[in-house]
């Protein structure tokens, strides 16, 4: 990890003067962490709607501070068009259409490449922000010569190893121990636990087909998951109400040591990145306004 990083040092680039960012870039900080989130509702009914924005908040916030690297502010608002509910339902969702989501993170990126940055790193644990990305990431690249990538995943080996959840409870818990960690007494952990879901495939399908929770669009079928399907999330998940909380393995200390644990592992990364020789050819951005 980086050693020349001064205690309290102030990394997010919005509570900096233009001064502060530029004599940091001119001591070689090419590197900048951009957040993206998403606001939508869960499986369960007491999940935030923003839970995954702040997660990624955190992550890379934690991991900015240990590589020495600037972050930018949260982008809360991400590609979720299955979360969308029915009409009037109330369920808060907020979607960016796909182009108008790739827009948003071209013009950031295009944005901080024009003054100076070289390597853009995108995180985010709403994993439909991350693999509607790719065409965000062949264009900066390609077009500009920086090293653009984008930082997602939460179901790791080293996630399950602290959690010690069942596979079926892998991805509640994890929400749930972040939501502790992050954000304590103003979650309702007691309204959490008394909820939980099913996931399995659409009625409509017939019963030739499945689905195992985790697995995005991916319905199972003779075996293989290699079919894909958009779905409104009510056609494959079924919230399931509880007289008396199911067991979890869910802790705030479970998910702070979540927390030390990505962040640890984007600063790594990002170290890593360092490394990485780029050189890019082209920072205008003379389309800024069209």
């Amino acid at each position: 990890m980086a050693i020349n990083r001064k205690d309290g040092e102030i990394l997010n680039i919005q509570e900096l003067g233009s001064g502060d960012i530029k004599r940091k870039m001119e001591q070689g900080c090419e590197t900048v962490l951009v957040p993206i989130g998403s606001c939508e509702r869960h499986g369960n009914p007491s999940t935030p709607l923003g839970l995954d924005g702040i997660v990624s908040f955190a992550v890379a916030e934690r991991a900015a501070k240990k590589a020495d690297v600037f972050y930018t502010p949260l982008m809360p608002f991400g590609y979720a068009p299955h979360h969308m509910g029915r009409v009037g339902e109330g369920c808060g969702t907020i979607n960016l259409t796909v182009e108008t989501y790739r827009r948003v993170l071209e013009d950031i990126g295009w944005s901080l490449i024009y003054h100076g940055f070289n390597k853009i790193i995108f995180v985010s644990f709403h994993s439909f922000n991350v693999v509607n990305a790719e065409e965000v990431l062949f264009s900066l690249r390609f077009k500009t010569g920086a090293f653009v990538a984008f930082y997602g995943g939460r179901e790791t080996t080293a996630v399950q190893s602290i959690l010690g959840s069942s596979p079926e409870r892998l991805a509640s818990d994890f929400e749930a121990a972040m939501a502790m960690a992050l954000l304590g007494e103003k979650f309702n952990s007691k309204d959490y636990m008394a909820h939980s879901y099913n996931i399995h495939a659409p009625k409509w399908l017939g019963p030739a087909f499945s689905k195992r929770a985790g697995t995005g669009m991916a319905i199972r079928f003779q075996g293989a998951e290699n079919i894909f399907l958009g779905m409104d999330d009510f056609e494959f998940v079924s919230p399931i109400a509880h007289d008396d909380p199911l067991p979890s393995q869910a802790s705030p200390e479970k998910g702070r040591q979540i927390l030390e644990q990505l962040s640890s592992h984007l600063a790594a990364f990002v170290e890593e990145g360092k490394k990485i020789k780029v050189e890019v050819r082209n920072r205008d951005f003379s389309d800024r306004a069209r």
